[in-house]
């Protein structure tokens, strides 16, 4: 029987499949549905793995998300993270406020690095324990742009882009840096796909897109492919203004938000890439499991024929059923 990890590796593949795969993302949710608090995920390596992997095959899920939190790459640049108990970790520091301090920033070696080792520790471990089973995605936080809105403030970002772009494109450099040394660390680990977020760009129109995102982004991208594994990129709201450039970035597969129009995308796409998207995380976490399943139909619809894997447009918040996931697995093992 074919399994989760091949099924999904056959849709990236352009190969045919017996059914649509399904995945789904929950750090906080699957914290709660653990009846833990989501400290123990961020800082507990076994804790997460366990969390992660466990609740992913309970579902009957074919991929399990490997991830913990967006701070990964600010604390190993040197940024304070405080961890609160059951909740989000949390930074309020911003590493460069001023241009002046650009020249400290170092590219971090990630087996060393703090939290990014503790992410590679947790990739091999989910690795070993998986044995092939389901696709393992693992998340290496943000790609040039985000991280770059990270260092530096996404507001002062965005006033950036207009009074100093040199100095952006300077920071976008050391940005891509770090990305791809993450990147190949994390390939390295043996998981299936890497994944990586840039979801303030959905915030930028094209021609900004085009000079300040893409070329980064895309190399970013190669060097995760020529590490042996599949790229995804995650981008969050409504991405429909940058579907072009978003199915010419190289990705192995987009993972689109409910914002975004599923049927333009996969117009757009014309199969460049796979889609990964996108019942509405609202839905997810207010809806009833019918519903869910209705939309999960429709997205199965629009996508028959394409190479597709269905998921909540974005993480899955707590307060979300756990019959709502399953639903979407009804949805796409009824077809």
């Amino acid at each position: 029987m074919i399994t989760g990890g091949e099924r999904i590796r056959r849709v990236l593949d352009s190969k045919p499949v017996d059914r649509t795969p399904v995945m789904a993302s929950f750090i906080a949710a699957g914290a709660e549905w653990r009846g833990i608090p989501q400290s123990r995920i961020h800082l507990d390596a076994d804790r997460l793995v366990s969390t992660l992997l466990g609740i992913s095959s309970e579902l009957g899920l074919d991929g399990a998300y490997i991830s913990s939190d967006n701070w990964i790459i600010h604390a190993a640049i040197g940024g304070e993270v405080e961890f609160v108990h059951d909740d989000e970790p949390r930074s309020r520091q911003r590493i460069l406020n001023d241009w002046t301090d650009f020249h400290r920033l170092k590219v971090p070696e990630p087996e060393r690095a703090e939290r990014m080792s503790f992410m590679l520790a947790a990739a091999r471990q989910a690795v070993a324990q998986n044995k092939s089973h389901l696709f393992l995605e693992a998340n290496i936080d943000s790609g040039p742009f985000q991280m770059a809105g990270i260092l530096r403030g996404a507001e002062q970002l965005m006033l950036d882009l207009v009074t100093e772009p040199a100095q952006v494109h300077t920071l976008l450099e050391f940005c891509t840096e770090v990305a791809c040394a993450y990147g190949k660390a994390m390939a390295r680990t043996g998981v299936d796909g890497i994944q990586f977020g840039d979801s303030t760009a959905s915030l930028i129109g094209r021609e900004m897109y085009d000079e300040f995102v893409k070329p980064y982004q895309a190399r970013v991208i190669a060097a995760i492919r020529e590490a042996g594994a599949y790229p995804f990129l995650h981008v969050c709201g409504n991405s429909n203004h940058l579907s072009e450039q978003l199915g010419e970035s190289g990705a192995a597969c987009v993972e689109i938000d409910g914002p975004a129009d599923l049927a333009r995308t996969m117009t757009v796409f014309a199969d460049r890439a796979a889609i990964r998207g996108n019942v509405p995380t609202t839905m997810i976490r207010a809806g009833t499991a019918d519903k869910v399943f209705e939309r999960a139909q429709e997205c199965l619809q629009i996508a028959k024929g394409k190479r597709f894997i269905l998921s909540p447009g974005c993480g899955v918040p707590r307060g979300s059923p756990q019959e709502n996931i399953r639903a979407l697995v009804r949805a796409a093992a009824e077809g």
